[in-house]
């Protein structure tokens, strides 16, 4: 679930283009020498060049909107095809990362080219040329410049950039698009654009994720929930992945959903071409399983939301760790198991860092599996190809459940048997979009799906009436009614405001992590 990322969708402008342009245009394409991505994947998503080493430039010595789109831009071009990469450094998580790939993966930090002209003269040689766009006139001409820096090994710059940027020595303007916006990018170089994966942007984010889309020749769009966007669905192959974020959560999963397609929230995701350039994943184990001796108890487990989401995983979720009440009771939180190609550091840093001993932090897939998709929407083939992917993810990721989220589909137990027939998957927690679930509890293939019982969740509801919810309750182990599934809401409650609801809650209740709940379910609830 992600919430909280509303954006104003932006009107594109239109200009009519002469035959002779266009002829002109492709001509000049097809000189090219394009590169593809792809010929570097992990599971299933594209991954930059093996890392070795990072030129680091902090995000506050980019003073402007239009030197972070450059810098991003160049990060997804240099990412193709040298080991020597670009790191933005916004602190905080971000220096997490960067710090912790220095010293697992030894990958030496490089921090002398402090400004974007510096970066641009150290790795040059990587561009073929630019295109240049118009923030200020025509916001769209950003999105455009960003889907054809990709397949053109183009630096896009705006026009304010330019004398610069020819000062330094790149003087090859393949294109200028300033007047051009997505629609017409789309219809006159579809078949440069990779057919397995695509980015929605919001032409407000300037940074994030643009490296992403250079790396992958992502076509780059924002259309709202639109036929044309459909269009642009139907033009990727079944299975594809939609990078970023949309303006209206429901109608653009359902959409993406009925058309195959994975969404991996992530408009808000840095770095993600260097991030994924690391792809050692050998000994990616979580250290906080366990298995539970059954009292008669109440069993309660928490489950922080939006693992989905690929910037709350790299921000947010660091945050998480960083509360002082973190390692006071038990908690699980939802990831994303595309994490595995996208950020393999990070999760590995997650498994090290968690609690262990008599109380734990413990990981789940987040909704609903390899990315953000409502299962009743899609076909059944189209699902089946998409469980095969998840299970791969989920051994890879050494994920065992996996949340779902999906509106009026608890009971279809056609979908979630295409899930548990897999082996990486234990249990399926079932979130329901806007609807009230009463933590029910069904066996398919003799695994469990089980419902949320209730939400911490500003607005919805506070910690002491989770309190005296949970309180009322039997301790009755081989009842559904004996267990709670609590999701908490990540960008409403803390880790502080859990530990307020678990002090209330009665002797008669134990706090358990999402694995030892599941295991105490199939060890006490008849089938």
């Amino acid at each position: 679930m992600v919430i909280g990322k509303r954006r104003k969708n932006l009107i594109k402008g239109k200009k009519i283009v002469s035959t002779f342009t266009i002829v002109v245009l492709v001509l000049l394409v097809s000189s090219l020498s394009v590169t593809y991505a792809g010929n570097r994947s992990g599971v299933s998503l594209p991954k930059g060049t093996p890392l070795k080493s990072l030129a680091v430039i902090p995000s506050s010595n980019l003073t402007n909107n239009e030197d972070k789109v450059l810098v991003a831009a160049l990060q997804g071009i240099v990412a193709k095809s040298s080991s020597e990469q670009i790191f933005i450094d916004e602190g905080g998580p971000g220096a997490t990362w960067k710090n912790y790939m220095s010293t697992t993966y030894n990958i030496k930090l490089n921090d002398q080219y402090s400004t974007w002209p510096l970066l641009v003269e150290h790795f040059k040689d990587k561009v073929k040329g630019y295109i240049v766009y118009d923030m200020n006139n025509n916001a769209s001409s950003l999105n455009v410049a960003t889907s054809l820096s990709g397949p053109m090994n183009a630096l896009i710059i705006d026009k304010s950039q330019e004398e610069v940027v020819r000062s330094i020595g790149i003087t090859n303007k393949i294109l200028d698009v300033s007047g051009k916006n997505e629609k017409w990018a789309y219809d006159n170089y579809k078949n440069l654009f990779s057919k397995s994966i695509a980015a929605e942007l919001n032409t407000s984010i300037y940074y994030h994720l643009r490296d992403y889309a250079a790396l992958t020749n992502s076509f780059t769009f924002f259309d709202g929930v639109t036929n044309w966007r459909k269009g642009v669905l139907n033009g990727l192959n079944k299975g594809s992945a939609l990078m970023g974020y949309g303006n209206n959560e429901f109608d653009m999963i359902e959409q993406a959903s009925q058309k195959g397609i994975t969404s991996i929230p992530s408009d808000l995701a840095p770095n993600l071409s260097a991030l994924s350039s690391i792809y050692s994943t050998e000994g990616l184990k979580q250290q906080t399983y366990s298995n539970p001796i059954t009292k008669k108890k109440h069993y309660v487990t928490f489950v922080i939301s939006d693992g989905d989401n690929i910037a709350w995983n790299l921000w947010g979720l660091n945050e998480y760790f960083n509360n002082p009440d973190r390692g006071k009771f038990s908690v699980g939180y939802g990831i994303s198991p595309t994490l595995v190609d996208l950020a393999p550091a990070a999760l590995r840093w997650y498994y090290e860092n968690a609690t262990k001993g008599k109380v734990k932090d413990h990981f789940i897939a987040g909704p609903s599996g390899t990315g953000y998709i409502f299962p009743s929407q899609m076909s059944s083939s189209d699902l089946d190809t998409y469980v095969d992917n998840l299970n791969t993810y989920m051994g890879k990721a050494d994920l065992r459940i996996s949340e779902i989220l999906d509106q009026g589909a608890l009971t279809r137990t056609d979908i979630w048997k295409k899930y548990l027939a897999k082996p990486n998957i234990d249990a399926l927690f079932y979130f329901g979009y806007g609807e009230t679930t009463h933590g029910d509890i069904q066996w398919v293939n003799n695994k469990p799906v089980i419902a949320q019982r209730d939400v911490l969740w500003d607005g919805i509801t506070d910690e002491e009436t989770l309190i005296t919810n949970i309180n009322s309750r039997p301790a009755s182990p081989t009842t559904a009614d004996g267990y709670t599934l609590v999701l908490v809401h990540c960008w409403t409650k803390s880790l502080s405001d859990i530990k307020t609801v678990v002090e209330g809650l009665s002797p008669n209740v134990e706090v358990v992590t999402p694995d030892e709940y599941v295991k105490l379910v199939k060890q006490n609830h008849a089938k």
